[in-house]
């Protein structure tokens, strides 16, 4: 008898261990869920004529709040936003979908955010200097969104070397895919760059 109760202490506190651990699986896998997982990929060639596209991989809508592409270049850096299309005459932005980029994308959706010769177009006469001057030897493209499922503003960020062969530009990405950016002092950042741009 003076076992029974030895044994049934154990019991529970195996049962309660058990249960803690498939809530902490459970929490896991719902906050796993909920997360953004924004890609940004290059499609076509690997010269200026790269096609760049953003996909929403998480499986919440998410919307596009902005897109700041950062020149490194000889004598600096810039961020500026690329999300107005400016390239298109505005006689011809009959839709909002030639007007910019900011828009919701579903999960599995994507939208193509130009070249990268159009995205330094639109940047071409905001930057310091003129652009045969200033040619970036590094681009970083950064996509800032918000979602139900977050509180803030949720980003990634994918930076490609640019390198010069045979009097053409090649784009390098640094990394395999884009680097999302979780941490609250990456997203404070990216905050203040947006404030910064209004």
């Amino acid at each position: 008898m003076e076992h029974a109760a030895v044994v049934q202490a154990i019991v529970g506190l195996v049962t309660a261990v058990v249960w803690i651990t498939y809530l902490n699986v459970f929490v896991e896998s719902m906050r796993r869920q909920r997360r953004s997982e924004i890609l940004i990929t290059l499609g076509g060639d690997r010269d200026l004529g790269a096609r760049i596209l953003v996909s929403n991989l998480g499986l919440e809508p998410i919307y596009i709040l902005d897109i700041l592409l950062t020149c490194h270049t000889a004598s600096g850096s810039s961020t500026l936003s690329v999300a107005d299309r400016t390239e298109i005459d505005p006689a011809e932005r009959t839709s909002i979908e030639r007007a910019t980029l900011q828009r919701p994308l579903k999960s599995a959706d994507y939208v193509e955010i130009g070249t990268l010769d159009t995205l330094l177009n639109r940047v071409a006469g905001r930057l310091p200097g003129r652009r045969g001057d200033t040619d970036p030897t590094r681009i970083e493209i950064t996509v800032a969104a918000i979602t139900a499922a977050a509180s803030g503003i949720v980003a990634a960020r994918r930076v490609f070397d640019i390198r010069h062969l045979d009097d053409r530009l090649i784009l390098r990405p640094k990394t395999l895919y884009a680097e999302q950016i979780r941490t609250r002092r990456g997203r404070q950042r990216i905050e203040r760059q947006l404030i910064g741009a209004l």
